[in-house]
């Protein structure tokens, strides 16, 4: 067979006696990288990064012999999206994923590619569904651990929805315990000992609901993330155990922090400041390593980490890859955004570009923030400073400009020709959601009372208090008739409730703006077939089943609908 003998990075026939797969590669072996992603963890609630409220002490340990950098944003606050700039250093906007629910297409050039193509054996371990294999970022992974199997998806809303018959006790969970997810991977390291490997672990204890209660003085997310931290420390100590911790490329990041009502956002995705995209990263290298700084205070992204892990690999990074190392001289703009109210709400989306201390937010109402005087942006500067807001948008729109993607990447679900024909004829295509690069809409800053409305709209869901769900999503739409993500909510309770008429009524406004939206579809469908209404629910159902192919519950439902009514000879 072919053996790839890293080090001397020559491909030969070997036999299964050869130095490479007895586990012994050649004197000069590349290390072993051990990528580890915290999600929804904020830099200035660690220790490293001077917390002082709650102790991190095993995530600080990886300073010790390590570099922290200090200024690391990441390209949007949404856990896909952000995972796959990082993977595949590549901006959101360029390569199409920029909600949660939207499908890397095959052919990506990921940093597991990379390593791969040499030499390493390549392994991830996701603990959240928003990473899980459908979604498209296993490629360039021999082994890709995510027990989850969502088999329908929403970009309107940045959902996953299970649609299909459980095969695995965690197919319809939408997280594993971080301690799963580091036995897991510790016993896969323990198989592969002696190779080159390329590890992701993911772990998402510190991402809503928590399950560690409030203490007096200590906020709910920060006793979970003593929790987390705990991990973190049983994950160092057994790679410490077995030998890997002092050979290895250790890298911790998060993928994107947490509001905690910091400008009025108390989750991630609303806003861009600097509290749900100023994230941790510290490298730590491998033992007699010497040269990189303790600390680092240059400016980069998350779209900087693989180019950096490649160059301390001496690897070339792809020509595809637009992150630059983070020890390249120079200043550097650092692009961030959100879509994610602009697809569920059709408000303005936001996008930022940081130079230096500077940073400035494209909105309908544009932010600038000096970060060294004003670290928690409670100053706009936009009309003191305008040349310096000029300038930097300025930067913004060329940034944009020059990654603008070669190809238009179809979002998850995307209709096909006969769905969109089939969709038209009966009137579902209308206007359609405004395009992704417009800058038109509501400024999310004002809308954000109407959010919180919305907000509380969802807890009442997910307590199942759906009278007074409704009640609430009512008074969200009647300030704004056109708001999708909560006329599509407003339908699911009235489903849930059984008045299938009125869902039916509202369904249809959702399907007209966003057709390729499954469970829109599949409501609708559901709701025509109690209402009698047996060639409608066809169409819908249909539709759904296209959109999510693998959703057995949409194919149940389909398959024992009474046949459409023939029509009638002319």
């Amino acid at each position: 067979m072919k053996i790839v003998c890293v080090g001397a990075l020559l491909l030969a026939s070997t036999s299964t006696d050869s130095l490479c797969a007895a586990g012994q590669p050649d004197s000069h072996p590349m290390p072993p990288v051990i990528l580890i992603s915290i999600d929804t963890l904020r830099a200035d609630h660690v220790g490293a990064y001077a917390y002082k409220r709650v102790a991190t002490p095993n995530i600080d340990a990886f300073a010790t012999g390590g570099t922290v950098f200090e200024n690391i944003e990441c390209q949007t606050p949404l856990t896909l999206p952000s995972h796959t700039s990082l993977l595949t250093s590549t901006y959101p906007f360029a390569n199409g994923i920029q909600e949660n629910a939207e499908m890397i297409p095959p052919g990506a050039v990921t940093l597991a590619n990379v390593l791969k193509s040499n030499g390493y054996k390549t392994a991830a371990f996701v603990s959240s569904v928003f990473l899980e294999r459908e979604m498209g970022l296993d490629q360039g992974f021999d082994t890709y651990d995510s027990p989850f199997n969502f088999a329908a998806f929403s970009p309107v809303s940045g959902e996953m929805f299970f649609g299909g018959a459980p095969d695995a006790s965690y197919v319809a969970r939408e997280r594993r315990e971080g301690a799963l997810t580091v036995h897991a991977a510790l016993r896969w390291l323990a198989a592969n000992r002696g190779w080159p490997v390329f590890v992701f672990v993911h772990l998402f204890e510190l991402h809503t609901p928590y399950t560690v209660p409030e203490r007096e003085g200590i906020s709910r997310y920060d006793a979970q993330l003593e929790l987390e931290d705990e991990i973190v420390g049983r994950l160092k100590t057994a790679l410490t155990q077995s030998g890997w911790w002092d050979k290895s490329l250790t890298v911790l990041f998060s993928d994107h922090g947490e509001g905690l009502g910091d400008h009025g956002e108390q989750s991630h995705g609303y806003f861009i400041y600097e509290s749900t995209l100023h994230v941790p990263l510290i490298f730590h290298w491998p033992a007699g390593h010497s040269g990189p700084p303790q600390r680092a205070r240059q400016t980069g992204g998350l779209i900087d980490v693989a180019p950096t892990i490649l160059e301390f690999l001496h690897v070339p990074a792809p020509a595809l890859f637009a992150g630059a190392s983070l020890f390249a001289a120079g200043q550097r703009a650092v692009y961030s955004e959100s879509l994610h109210t602009h697809d569920s709400f059709g408000w303005a989306p936001l996008r930022s570009v940081r130079v230096g201390n500077y940073k400035y937010i494209e909105a309908p109402k544009a932010e600038l923030y000096d970060l060294e005087k004003d670290p928690t942006e409670r100053s706009n500067i936009v009309l003191t400073n305008p040349g310096t807001a000029r300038a930097l948008r300025a930067q913004l729109e060329k940034l944009l400009a020059s990654h603008a993607p070669r190809r238009v990447t179809a979002p998850a679900g995307s209709t096909t020709p006969e769905t969109e024909k089939l969709l038209a004829s009966l009137g579902y295509l209308g206007r359609g959601p405004q395009g992704r690069g417009t800058s038109a809409g509501a400024d999310p800053k004002d809308r954000l009372a109407e959010f919180h409305l919305y907000e509380k709209a969802i807890d009442q869901v997910a307590d199942r208090h759906l009278d007074a769900a409704v009640v609430l999503l009512k008074q969200v739409l009647a300030q704004d008739a056109t708001n999708t993500l909560a006329r599509r909510d407003l339908a699911s309770c009235y489903l849930d409730m059984h008045d299938y008429a009125k869902a039916r009524v509202n369904f249809q406004q959702v399907v007209r703006v966003a057709a390729e939206d499954y469970p829109s579809q599949f409501g609708l469908g559901i709701a025509a077939k109690h209402l009698g209404l047996v060639d409608e629910a066809h169409t819908h159902l249909e539709v759904a089943c296209r959109l999510a192919p693998q959703a057995t519950q949409c194919r149940h439902e389909l398959d024992t609908l009474p046949q459409k009514s023939k029509s009638l000879p002319q």
